[in-house]
């Protein structure tokens, strides 16, 4: 599988963005957007659909499917992140970021999700987790257990925090026997004047890591389905977790030796 991660700046439309992708992107499965790729602002559910309608000319451009990054939606007065899967024909599916960010103020704007995107495409099945779900394990796991080879992580990330999360992309990556694929945005700061300077990466199962700097561009690789295989078979982890035995944690309160 060809996987494209869009290291962009935050354009302020969708036909500004789609003019950039189409005049950028090549040929690929799959192209990721990063979280936010359109501002912080929330766009309405008519918006979405015209956002859908755009990123389907680009699905159609590279002859794949689009990941339409972390795009913050009113739906009937509840806000949520969303991460839309595209194709040629349209929408395919629709993720949601499960834990808003805390420590930027998400919390305040936008809830929490209930359901992740899981699909399956050209005998790969793939799994979306918006920035900072990436950071809770369970939902990694969770992905892992109903059969992901690949989790793509549409993110917006400060500098001074990039290192930190190409290490738990690699993390996540080794622990659940499959690719991570993070398409983090540049030439931007937060609200706190931090810098967001890209930072996009693809971690494999069996612990390499190809990092792709601060420029902005649209950087692609070729997967191999057999590194998840030769992971899967050498080290069992996810067998593991599903046979889980119960654990029992012997709590002692020990005297303090004066």
């Amino acid at each position: 599988m060809r996987v494209a991660v869009a290291q962009v700046r935050r354009f302020e439309t969708v036909a500004e963005a789609v003019r950039w992708l189409l005049a950028t992107a090549q040929p690929a499965d799959l192209l990721v957007l990063p979280e936010y790729w359109l501002g912080t602002r929330g766009l309405s559910e008519a918006d979405l659909r015209a956002v859908v309608e755009e990123l389907s000319k680009v699905a159609s451009a590279i002859g794949g499917y689009v990941v339409g990054g972390g795009i913050a939606v009113d739906f009937g007065g509840v806000v949520k992140n969303v991460c839309p899967v595209v194709g040629p024909g349209g929408l395919e599916a629709l993720g949601e970021k499960i834990f808003p960010s805390n420590a930027t103020g998400e919390r305040i704007r936008v809830s929490g999700g209930s359901r992740l995107a899981l699909f399956e495409l050209g005998g790969w099945t793939v799994g979306c987790l918006i920035c900072v779900d990436l950071l809770y394990p369970e939902l990694a796991r969770r992905l892992a257990l109903e059969g992901a080879d690949l989790i793509v992580n549409p993110a917006s990330v400060t500098a001074d925090r990039v290192e930190l999360w190409r290490a738990v992309g690699l993390a996540r990556a080794f622990e659940n026997s499959l690719y991570v694929a993070a398409a983090l945005g540049t030439g931007y700061r937060y609200a706190d004047g931090r810098p967001a300077e890209g930072g996009s990466f693809i971690a494999t199962p069996n612990g390499a890591l190809v990092e792709y700097g601060r420029g902005e561009g649209i950087y692609a690789m070729e997967l191999d389905k057999r590194e998840v295989e030769y992971a899967r078979s050498r080290r069992r982890y996810l067998e593991d977790a599903k046979a889980m035995p119960t654990v029992l944690v012997e709590r002692r309160h020990l005297p303090r030796v004066s």
